[in-house]
């Protein structure tokens, strides 16, 4: 596995009030307490994370949305309905009523803990096989919850349904709509697009038993959102972040995000990610990781719709999706060895 979105431009920019203005936000929240220093924090490309640390050592994180507070009532909601089962940050509080800031924002509790792909950086083979066992255990546990119904979450998580939003022929009319965007033009190409289209086009009937699918999915669910304590025999999973995405559908698509970057041919990690996620529970379908790996491409080329994507983001974008068309074969050999 490269190493993820190494380099990407951010979407939006970072959001800093001074310290001055962050203690105003949080006056109800911190009461007496003091703010030590505030300290922004990487690997988000679209809303801001900030460290804030206080004079008696406590330590949370400040997140500032960039929209008009949908986002922060969906996450706030989704990491209530998970934390008994799932590792995730404590909601400490919420403010979007923009009286205090522009923005709205969440305090997270801070969780220890090192972003998952570094592990993959080191390369270390045992750790990687810990790792994928204790992904998919967690994985199976997040799609266990379940949903009357797919669809998108409004501000109570209260489920916006589909119209017809399953099968071959929505998924190729959905991928057209969004090649057909100007800026996916742009930014891909017109070859690559109608290498897309015509690559949808030939294998979408896979997707057509996929169904209704009503699981829990978060939508972003890769190493960078994925906090982990090692030591030599064992890896533990300390909180899963950024949910402010997640939706009712099909366990696929976390799949499909969170092998997007992985080597399948010489990876230590899909068998034991795998094999763990089904002994836990987890369900899939036959061709697997073929029907993950399309429903990804809507992920991928969505990230490319885009007016200012910056040239990183798109040779990366565009990079992963050829990978996709051509290790289209491989694909099923890896599925039909697990």
């Amino acid at each position: 596995m490269i190493k993820l979105k190494t380099g990407w431009e951010r979407s939006n920019p970072l959001i800093l009030p001074d310290q001055s203005t962050v203690s105003k936000m949080l006056q109800p929240f911190l009461n007496e307490r003091q703010i030590l220093k505030l300290e922004p924090l990487g690997g988000g490309l679209s809303n801001t994370n900030i460290k804030v640390s206080l004079t008696n050592g406590e330590n949370f994180v400040l997140r500032i949305y960039n929209d008009d507070g949908t986002k922060g009532h969906i996450e706030k909601g989704v990491l209530q309905l998970v934390k008994s089962t799932i590792p995730v940050p404590q909601v400490l509080y919420h403010d979007a009523s923009l009286s205090q800031f522009e923005y709205p924002y969440l305090v997270l509790d801070w969780i220890k803990g090192t972003q998952l792909s570094e592990l993959f950086i080191s390369r270390d083979q045992q750790s990687l096989v810990y790792a994928g066992q204790e992904v998919g255990r967690v994985l199976a546990s997040l799609h266990a919850i379940q949903f009357t119904s797919p669809g998108f979450f409004d501000e109570q998580l209260t489920i916006q349904r589909f119209d017809g939003a399953s099968g071959a022929e929505f998924f190729v009319d959905l991928i057209e709509r969004i090649i057909s965007e100007r800026p996916v033009t742009e930014n891909l190409g017109p070859e690559l697009v109608n290498e897309i289209r015509q690559f949808v086009n030939e294998h979408a009937q896979l997707v057509d038993d996929i169904g209704n699918q009503s699981s829990l999915v978060h939508s972003d669910f890769n190493p960078l959102n994925i906090l982990i304590e090692k030591d030599e025999d064992n890896i533990k999973i300390t909180g899963i972040l950024d949910w402010e995405f997640s939706f009712s559908n099909s366990p696929l698509i976390d799949i499909g995000n969170m092998l997007r970057y992985e080597d399948v041919k010489e990876s230590p990690f899909i068998q034991p990610f795998i094999s763990s996620y089904l002994k836990h529970g987890g369900d899939l379908p036959q061709k697997w990781l073929q029907k993950a790996k399309l429903l990804d491409l809507i992920a991928l080329c969505e990230l490319a719709n885009k007016e200012a994507c910056g040239e990183v983001r798109v040779r990366d974008i565009k990079n992963l999706i050829s990978r996709t068309m051509n290790e289209w074969e491989l694909y099923e050999e890896v599925q039909e060895d697990i």
